[in-house]
């Protein structure tokens, strides 16, 4: 038996390490996971995720940590005590082989994701950067649609269960639009342990892999929670990059139909965004547009962002950035601004009638 469990451990780690290495082509990804595997996948882990009250990646975080220290306390205790080094073996094998579980389950239910064609690839999107022009014209309609939803966003109380139901028949109308074989399973957010940490890193939500959830941060205020609800949502849906899944959560606030709530929402996130890739002068100059209300609802925002603490924030980031650059996001956490170039990108092609809608 011991001969049994140690090859079992071999072959996973070897498996692990072949998966982590190996190319992976585009092509074959997008057609065996993308549109074969992954949904059909999402859809059964959502799921099943959905019907528990509490968040399953929390769960498995302490689990692996409480297990990981009673395997090393047990090494360093042998070695302590009788100068015994086979534990210390045995603990080192169990975490290689617990590390290779956990990355083989990630690439299965969520990391090939990464592998998969962008999104510009998939709609059909000419390559061609924004010029400053573009930039400052969609901040411009950011600031006027801003103004505009506001007053309308207002008239809709805030019911959570409202706005998912809107986010949901939103993302479901873009998916079908886009080709996505199947609807995807929204996740129902979910309180978690994670909940400092995001107050302190500045995170406002994460698509947690373990059983396919979303958390998101339980301070942000009102006009941002449909957007961060469709970003994390589109990750679902199977879009990887921040860029991409932030093209998706805009589309799906533009969906006609949507609430004026979650119309703002995107407007809203559009307005920081767009603000910050155009010089200062003309950032001022568009800025002041900005009526009362929404000049509020980022401040509001700017209030909340107040709690981060910058180690952790610092930190938190690097790490994150590490991630991506690991799973091929060349940009790193600076791919998330890549969102105004996919918008602006967008609507060329819509105005252009031999490119696909």
């Amino acid at each position: 038996m011991p001969g049994i469990r140690r090859a079992a451990q071999a072959l996973l780690v070897l498996a692990a390490s072949a998966a982590a290495v190996l190319p992976r082509p585009e092509t074959t990804i997008e057609r065996l996971y993308g549109v074969a595997w992954y949904p059909a996948v999402q859809a059964a882990v959502t799921g099943a995720s959905n019907h528990l009250p509490l968040a399953v990646f929390d769960a498995a975080i302490v689990c692996v940590v409480a297990v990981c220290v009673w395997w090393w306390a047990r090494a360093v205790r042998a070695l302590w005590r009788r100068r015994l080094w086979a534990p210390a073996g045995r603990a080192a094998a169990a975490t290689l082989t617990l590390a290779a579980v956990l990355y083989l389950w990630f690439l299965a239910v969520w990391g090939l994701n990464y592998a998969r064609p962008p999104v510009e690839q998939r709609l059909g999107l000419r390559p061609g950067a924004p010029a400053a022009a573009d930039v400052t014209r969609l901040l411009d309609e950011a600031v006027a649609s801003a103004n505009a939803f506001h007053l309308d966003s207002r008239t809709v109380g805030f019911e959570p269960n409202r706005m998912y139901d809107d986010v949901a028949r939103a993302l479901h109308a873009v998916e079908a639009r886009h080709g996505r074989p199947r609807p995807t399973v929204p996740g129902t957010p979910k309180p978690t342990l994670l909940a400092s940490y995001f107050r302190m890193a500045g995170v406002d939500g994460l698509t947690a892999p373990a059983a396919l959830e979303t958390l998101l941060n339980p301070d942000l205020t009102a006009p941002e929670r449909p957007f961060v609800l469709a970003h994390e949502w589109a990750h679902l849906s199977g879009y990887a990059p921040e860029a991409d899944a932030n093209f998706i959560a805009w589309l799906v606030t533009q969906e006609p139909g949507t609430s004026p709530r979650t119309a703002y929402s995107g407007w809203l996130f559009l307005v920081s965004e767009a603000a910050r890739q155009v010089p200062a002068a003309t950032r001022r100059a568009s800025l002041a547009a900005l009526a009362a209300g929404p000049r509020q609802d980022l401040a509001d925002i700017a209030t909340r962002m107040a709690s981060r603490v910058d180690l952790v924030e610092r930190v938190g980031w690097r790490v994150y950035d590490s991630y991506l650059r690991s799973q091929g996001v060349e940009e790193g956490v600076r791919s998330y601004s890549r969102v105004i170039e996919l918008i602006v990108r967008a609507r060329r092609a819509a105005e252009t009638p031999s490119m696909p809608q």
